[in-house]
């Protein structure tokens, strides 16, 4: 079961998607979020959220300016800046 992602900008709601992985730029680098991960949130630097399949294959791309990143067991909110 993948996973569910949402991104706001401060007036609306960006994208709304599901995939198997999804990767986010923080300031060591990035952080690859995986089903089932322990919950944390998480501040977010800018650069692109990837959204990846079963076969790390990059299916959706989106540049975001930073933010923090709400992440649960099944589902990853980005609230940006």
């Amino acid at each position: 079961m993948p996973i569910a992602l949402e991104i706001y900008a401060p007036e609306k709601l960006i994208l709304s998607d599901k995939a198997d992985k999804v990767v986010l730029p923080v300031a060591e680098g990035t952080l690859t979020i995986i089903k089932e991960r322990a919950p944390r949130l998480q501040n977010l630097v800018p650069g692109d959220v990837v959204l990846l399949d079963g076969e790390n294959r990059e299916v959706k791309r989106v540049g975001i300016s930073g933010g923090v990143a709400d992440i649960a067991e099944d589902r990853c909110t980005i609230l940006g800046a």
